[in-house]
């Protein structure tokens, strides 16, 4: 199942902190080209502001990087990551037994 939430936000600390929910679910990174990396969290905001202050060399050769989430509950949550991993095979995610070529079939856009 594609990605249900068609609202996204720039990658920054503001626009978390303002947007991005302190609860459970999963959460996407891309830009204009691709999806970057699909993650799960208890709290997405935590989760996503993570991210920010790490060094993680795969998001930050990305540039304009948007985000997006879904809210989902903690019993469901990473069953739905593995499926969008899956699906959209995002860049920064390790796809254990898929091609690791980028599809981005099902691009939404940001």
């Amino acid at each position: 199942m594609p990605w249900r939430n068609s609202t996204s936000y720039t990658f920054s600390q503001i626009y978390v902190i303002l947007n991005a929910p302190p609860e459970s679910g999963v959460y996407a990174l891309y830009n204009k080209a691709l999806w970057v990396y699909v993650g799960e969290s208890e709290n997405i905001r935590a989760q996503l502001l993570q991210h920010l202050n790490a060094n993680n060399a795969c998001l930050t050769v990305h540039p304009n990087l948007s985000f997006s989430f879904e809210l989902i509950p903690e019993a469901t949550r990473a069953w739905r990551q593995d499926e969008l991993v899956r699906e959209l095979r995002p860049i920064c995610n390790p796809w254990t037994g898929l091609n690791p070529t980028p599809s981005n079939a099902g691009w939404r856009g940001a």
